[in-house]
């Protein structure tokens, strides 16, 4: 029996399917014919059937031996789906969804935020590739429903530090081997209030793990400053991306704590990270702070 105080989601929505594979796992979405450009917005779910507070995302799909892929992705919303018809006013709730390499067979490069839905809203997304016309497949979940609503803290909107999407990329970083290395220049200055962290990581390397038989981990931290740097405060710790010799990649969206700390507006944020061996080549990262 649940205890009184426990308090868990009874609803759930996804796009995952029936076939858990890179060619098959959630939706396929389209890359513009140019490479570095946003392609088709695509939906991914019509209207959600009740309020929703988390949404899980996670980019597969797109993954070759040798070859160098990288995409950033834009989560979009239409909070009235039945107006005009389900994708009719799409607007992007998450700028910018780093993933490379991303593939089932490493997890998936999975992403997690307490990101308040109402009902009736529908998902979808827009992405490109720093490969021409490369598409990438997304599976994603949506949680509601909670047994103690009022347990739960959730945002609305998140904001987006680091992210080149001329070269669909992040901001350089310096991983350590085997220790934590210095911490990024800033990736940019709060906006608003937060409390939920992201990051994500990618390469521009063909021969991950340098060509040997060893694949990469590299555990991410966020951190941020409002003092310009000197004192920092974690926001996110230990969120370890993996990346085979295969060039499969994947990431996980919680490390060693749960991404959760106050950050007023105003603040600077920065990454850095710990790499199991020499990192790949150009490392960069992306990181993501909820609020609203």
């Amino acid at each position: 029996m649940l205890s009184p105080i426990s308090n868990h989601f009874n609803f759930s929505v996804d796009n995952f399917g029936a076939t858990w594979s890179d060619a098959g796992f959630g939706t396929s979405i389209p890359a513009n014919a140019s490479a570095n450009v946003k392609g088709a917005n695509t939906q991914v779910l019509t209207g959600i059937a009740e309020d929703c507070y988390a949404i899980l995302i996670s980019f597969v799909g797109s993954n070759a031996s040798a070859t160098i892929h990288r995409h950033l992705a834009d989560l979009l919303i239409d909070p009235a789906a039945g107006v005009g018809g389900a994708g009719s006013a799409w607007s992007v709730v998450i700028a910018n969804l780093y993933s490379a390499y991303p593939s089932l067979g490493c997890g998936g490069y999975c992403y997690y935020f307490p990101l308040y839905l109402k009902a009736g809203t529908a998902i979808g997304f827009a992405q490109q590739a720093v490969v021409a016309a490369k598409a990438m497949r997304v599976g994603v979940k949506l949680f509601g429903k909670p047994t103690r609503p009022e347990l739960l803290r959730v945002g609305t909107k998140v904001q987006t530090y680091g992210a080149v999407t001329a070269s669909t990329s992040g901001t350089a970083i310096t991983p350590g081997t085997n220790a934590m290395g210095a911490y990024t220049a800033s990736l940019g200055t709060s906006t608003f209030d937060q409390f939920w962290w992201q990051g994500g990581l990618g390469f521009n390397d063909t021969t991950i793990g340098g060509g040997t038989s060893i694949s990469e981990t590299t555990f991410l931290d966020v951190a941020a400053s409002n003092d310009g740097g000197t004192a920092k405060l974690i926001c996110a710790e230990n969120i370890a991306a993996t990346f085979s010799t295969t060039e499969q990649g994947g990431k996980e969206p919680f490390g060693s704590v749960p991404p959760v700390q106050r950050v007023p507006s105003g603040a600077d944020v920065y990454m850095r990270g710990a790499s199991t061996i020499a990192p790949n080549t150009t490392p960069t990262c992306v990181a993501y702070g909820l609020g609203g």
